[in-house]
């Protein structure tokens, strides 16, 4: 049952409430460090275990050509990613979300919790991908998450959730489960859509350079955690 705070809505008659709901990043918010670096070091371990050189020779490659800048940051993290879901075992993940549970921020986490207790919904959203952010989500607690879907071949279309299209994400989430967003908690301007909406709060952990002074040129207010 949700909980009877927020926005009345209207249903085929009947007056509902839409939980309040707030919206987290993940690499540089929620955690502490940057997650595909982070997988990066867990898979190269890894694999170095099991003697396999040859993804651990494709994995160095791509990360060389991206230093080079031969290919984009999209080009390199793709296939690191498909190469995660093809060679990490159940455990492997496990083990992952728990090094990723390590590096959690605790000071917005007990900040979300004075959220939670006035009956807030916490939505996870990020364009990592969805290998393991089912679990991350469990492991923090939050009640949903919204990430970039690996395709199942490499040859198929890869639309990362960022930008407007979170944002556009991120409502529809919201609407279908009753909530409203009503605070956006980030560290980078690629969510500068999601804090431009209307009437919310703005947390900042540990911002980029540059973004307050871009909402503060805006007019909005923000708090910085």
């Amino acid at each position: 049952m949700k909980i009877s705070t927020g926005v009345s809505l209207q249903a085929e008659g009947v007056q509902c409430v839409a939980s309040p709901c707030v919206v987290v990043d993940l690499d540089g918010t929620l955690i502490c460090g940057n997650s595909l670096h982070m997988l990066v070091r867990f898979m190269a371990a890894q694999l170095r275990r099991r003697r396999g050189f040859w993804r651990l020779l494709r994995m160095g490659g791509l990360l060389g050509l991206r230093r080079l800048r031969l290919i984009s940051h999209t080009g390199m993290k793709h296939p690191v990613h498909r190469m995660a879901a093809e060679s990490m075992s159940e455990a492997d993940m496990e083990n992952f979300v728990s090094v990723l549970g390590a590096a959690l921020n605790r000071k917005l986490l007990d900040r979300l919790e004075g959220y939670r207790r006035r009956g807030c919904r916490i939505l996870l959203a990020s364009a990592a991908p969805d290998l393991y952010l089912p679990r991350l989500t469990a492991l923090a607690g939050f009640d949903g998450f919204i990430a970039t879907p690996l395709p199942a071949s490499a040859g198929e279309a890869y639309t990362e959730t960022r930008g407007e299209h979170k944002r556009d994400l991120c409502l529809d989430y919201a609407a279908r489960e009753g909530w409203k967003i009503e605070a956006v908690a980030t560290d980078h301007p690629d969510d500068l859509p999601l804090l431009l909406l209307p009437g919310i709060s703005r947390l900042l952990v540990s911002p980029a350079p540059g973004l307050p002074e871009e909402l503060r040129r805006r007019g909005l207010d923000f708090e910085i955690i």
